[in-house]
């Protein structure tokens, strides 16, 4: 083999090595895939990691009032790769309305914390779970 073609060959496995490398490390930590905040200061995020497993991603939907800890709700646990979730707040009707792709995924009512699910119409109010003191979207999803 010439130099110059084990040169590119060198260069286009060290740069597919990083590309896996990358790849893994944004699947494997856990992400933020759509945020919003509500004017009375609500956090609210559509939240998803990698379960290393057959069943790819758990998907959950958290949120806590301004000072307050985080709360959850259960979205999936065999979901598949989200890119993100453009989120719309509708500050009249007091909602949030995260959307994936152009179809609305999860509807949330901040004053009365009302969780929407709508692939399966389910309704809740209140937090199912409650997250420790502490805990971060940012750092952690379970």
């Amino acid at each position: 083999m010439r130099v110059r073609a084990r040169i590119i060959f060198g260069i286009v496995a060290v740069a597919a090595i990083v590309c896996i490398g990358l790849f893994l490390r944004h699947i494997g930590a856990p992400r933020v895939v759509g945020r919003a905040v509500a004017p009375d200061g609500t956090e609210m995020c559509i939240v998803q990691h990698c379960n290393w497993s057959a069943e790819p991603f758990t998907t959950s939907f958290v949120y806590r009032r301004a000072g307050g800890n985080w709360g959850a709700f259960y979205f999936d646990h065999q979901d598949v790769y989200w890119g993100g979730s453009r989120p719309v707040l509708d500050t009249n009707r007091g909602v949030a309305v995260f959307y994936r792709g152009s179809s609305p995924a999860v509807t949330f009512a901040w004053a009365s914390e009302t969780y929407t699910m709508h692939r399966w119409s389910r309704t809740m109010t209140g937090a199912q779970w409650r997250l420790p003191a502490g805990w971060s979207p940012a750092l952690s999803v379970r």
